[in-house]
């Protein structure tokens, strides 16, 4: 893990789950991390849970159904911290919901776990090419 300390991840989803001890985990390691997600009182929080440890977390919040959401956000880590090395795609949603179901919960479904996972990929890349990152890393949970 030592190659990682002081390395940029992104980390959606951070709010609760497996992507709020993701955030625990790296941030312990060294690592720079931004937990993306809806609940940002959560990420408040995490945020108190993290100071002093040995690397540095940030939140923002971001709905992944909201591409403009999405851009703004990596465009804020771009600009504020420089790099992406890692993205851990971790949000997801679930609507108890079958075929004779709602579609919006269906939209909604796909919009965060499809289309918002995919978004986020797109911008890391984008940000890993700018900078000539050749070891960056995408993890898709689900």
């Amino acid at each position: 893990m030592e190659k990682w300390n002081g390395k940029v991840a992104v980390v959606t989803g951070a709010s609760s789950g497996i992507g709020e001890e993701t955030c625990k985990q790296l941030v312990e390691k060294g690592m720079i991390v931004v937990g993306f997600a809806r609940r940002e009182e959560k990420l408040q929080v995490l945020e108190k849970d993290l100071k002093g440890k040995l690397g540095k977390f940030y939140y923002l919040k971001v709905d992944l159904c909201s591409e403009v959401n999405i851009l703004e956000a990596f465009d804020w880590v771009k600009n504020t911290l420089k790099s992406v090395d890692v993205l851990i795609n971790n949000a997801g949603v679930w609507k108890n919901s079958d075929l004779l179901g709602n579609t919006n919960d269906w939209k909604q479904m796909f919009d965060t776990n499809v289309i918002g996972a995919n978004i986020c990929s797109r911008e890391a890349i984008k940000i890993m090419e700018e900078i000539q990152i050749k070891d960056g890393h995408i993890i898709n949970i689900n």
